[in-house]
């Protein structure tokens, strides 16, 4: 993975969203890491810049919270 600092936090973001059976949305991988969400969004937002983190924004209204935004490895997306 060149140019990307291989924290052991990066580390365990990637686990998380490998090991998962479907794209996680940025709460679901704090919960399951143990991260607080301070440290998962900006490691998300430079996994996707390098490409390795694809994600997707809920479709519908949800009203009382704005809409998620799931996260899945660039290895499982799914077309």
């Amino acid at each position: 993975m060149s140019g990307l600092r291989m924290t052991t936090p990066t580390r365990m973001v990637l686990q998380a969203l490998h090991a998962a059976r479907q794209p996680l949305y940025g709460l679901e991988i704090a919960q399951q890491t143990g991260l607080g969400t301070g440290t998962v969004y900006p490691i998300l937002k430079r996994l996707e810049c390098r490409g390795f983190v694809h994600s997707t924004e809920e479709s519908g209204q949800h009203p009382g919270r704005p809409a998620r935004r799931y996260y899945q490895p660039a290895s499982k997306e799914q077309s």
